[in-house]
């Protein structure tokens, strides 16, 4: 078994006072550029109920998990004597039963490789969602380097991470350096150690601050022309949604973009991943500013500020309303006129219509839908997006164009933003009510909640100004051309546009 390197060892002992109820979890992490698809990984952990692990999701459905990818691992206790251990059953995705007492501390050695490319990962989320050497960078996630022992309570949860690499890489984390060392990083709490993006190697890095924020973009060297434009993007969505929930949150903040042979992105803790096809970048902004502004809106709604009680019942509104505003923050800041917002809103409509009167399986409700979100992708995203616009118009409409979903998405932040605070389908159904001054039950009971009623989509736009055309799936939006000054106050308090 390897032993502590030299700098590990001085740089622990430093660290020791982080937690105060536990020592933190340690982690050195190795990468060399002779072996570029490995990391060597040295750890102290505290071992709890007897069971180390690393993170159950996030693979396609890989009988041991990230573990799939982990060699050579040995366990120690603190005199150096070996622990015995073995794997867990079939079903735990990648976990170890540890013949050690609970609290006690364990020294553990392993190697991570990233071959994770040999398998399909569509399941799992795409490109995006698992690690990738790119242009001499490795676009990592988190989930594939730390075994961590489950089940300790807030506060004994924090963990260091210590990283050496060649001189000539660089570093871009989702988490703030400690203090005279810019390769050894805070983690604050489990979540955020497995559950983030991380980027080593040659790459291009910007740093941002936006109130109390610090974003860090790190970059593909291919994709180097354009990242003014990606910052200058960034900065407008970033701006908008600060006005939206009243401020930015004080956090470091990750957002790695790379090549890739498809468009996508997935979001995690305080950080997210951006694949992109590259070339013709500008011409294409309604693709990937669309998915950076979709995974940046997941901080807020999804990710740390709102999050759901029961996930599966609130996929709707967690992708379908993310996705909402991030076509129209586009529309907002300018990124894309109205003519290509329209076509957005067309798909949603589109989708809705083909989930829900069209698709040849037993219609499901949105909540129901979350049981399921890989198969049921276009009554959730689509769904949940036309119910967000439906939702927008009608409350603009009951409230004389005074307000609209805007003050909902800030009502149920101040209501459910804090730490450790959980929302159900009642408690969006409820902000609804307040923000509304009427009741929204049947609505809910209807569309949200049931599976046989059919939105008056022709109806609910014609509110905004909107006339609609349609043919089967197909939706065509345009201004209504004499447009009485409600339906005016309503698309103007939308959009933020005349």
């Amino acid at each position: 078994m390897k032993k502590l390197t030299g700098a590990m060892a001085l740089w622990l002992a430093s660290c020791g006072s982080v937690a105060a109820s536990a020592e933190p979890a340690a982690y050195e992490l190795t990468f060399g550029a002779d072996q570029p698809l490995v990391a060597h990984v040295v750890a102290r952990v505290t071992l709890n109920e007897q069971v180390l692990r690393m993170a159950a999701w996030g693979h396609p459905y890989l009988p041991r998990g990230w573990a799939t990818f982990v060699d050579e691992l040995e366990i120690t206790n603190e005199e150096g004597s070996s622990v015995d251990f073995s794997e867990a059953e079939e079903g735990t995705w990648g976990a170890w039963n540890v013949q050690a007492g609970s609290g006690e501390r364990l020294h553990l050695s392993y190697d991570v490789h990233f071959t994770h490319d040999q398998y399909d990962w569509n399941d799992a989320g795409g490109q995006d969602s698992r690690p990738s050497l790119t242009n001499g960078a490795l676009f990592l996630v988190t989930k594939a380097l730390f075994i961590y022992s489950p089940g300790f309570s807030p506060g004994e949860e924090s963990a260091e991470v210590l990283i050496n690499k060649p001189d000539d890489w660089l570093v871009s984390s989702p988490w703030p350096a400690s203090t005279g060392n810019d390769d050894s990083f805070f983690v604050g709490s489990w979540i955020s150690l497995v559950n983030n993006a991380l980027v080593v190697g040659k790459h291009h890095q910007r740093t941002i601050e936006d109130g109390d924020m610090t974003i860090v973009l790190a970059v593909d060297r291919e994709l180097y022309k354009s990242l003014d434009l990606f910052e200058q993007t960034f900065r407008k969505q970033l701006g908008a949604y600060r006005d939206l929930f009243g401020g930015t949150p004080e956090t470091q903040y990750l957002v790695t973009i790379r090549t890739a042979n498809e468009d996508d992105g997935e979001s995690f803790e305080n950080s997210f991943n951006q694949v992109i096809t590259p070339g013709r970048i500008a011409a294409r902004s309604i693709v990937w500013a669309n998915t950076m502004g979709h995974e940046l809106f997941h901080y807020f709604n999804g990710n740390h500020v709102l999050i759901g009680l029961e996930k599966s019942t609130i996929e709707w509104f967690g992708e379908g309303f993310t996705e909402y505003y991030a076509s129209l923050t586009l529309l907002r800041t300018g990124l894309i006129d109205e003519a290509l917002w329209f076509r957005k809103l067309e798909r949603y409509l589109a989708r809705y219509v083909i989930s829900t009167r069209m698709w040849p399986v037993d219609r499901l409700s949105l909540v129901d839908a979350g049981q399921d979100k890989h198969r049921n992708w276009l009554l959730i995203y689509g769904g949940g997006a036309t119910m967000a616009l439906a939702l927008d118009i009608e409350i603009r409409a009951a409230t004389q164009g005074a307000r609209g979903l805007d003050q909902v998405m800030r009502r149920l932040k101040d209501e459910f933003g804090a730490p450790g605070s959980r929302y159900t389908v009642n408690d969006i159904l409820a902000a609804v009510n307040h923000v509304s001054g009427n009741d929204f039950t049947t609505f809910f009971d209807t569309h949200v909640k049931g599976s046989e009623g059919h939105l008056d989509i022709v109806g609910t736009l014609r509110k905004a100004g909107l006339n609609v055309e349609q043919f089967a799936d197909e939706f065509y939006l345009s201004r209504s051309e004499q447009p009485t000054p409600l339906q005016v106050e309503i698309y103007r308090g939308i959009t933020m546009v005349d």
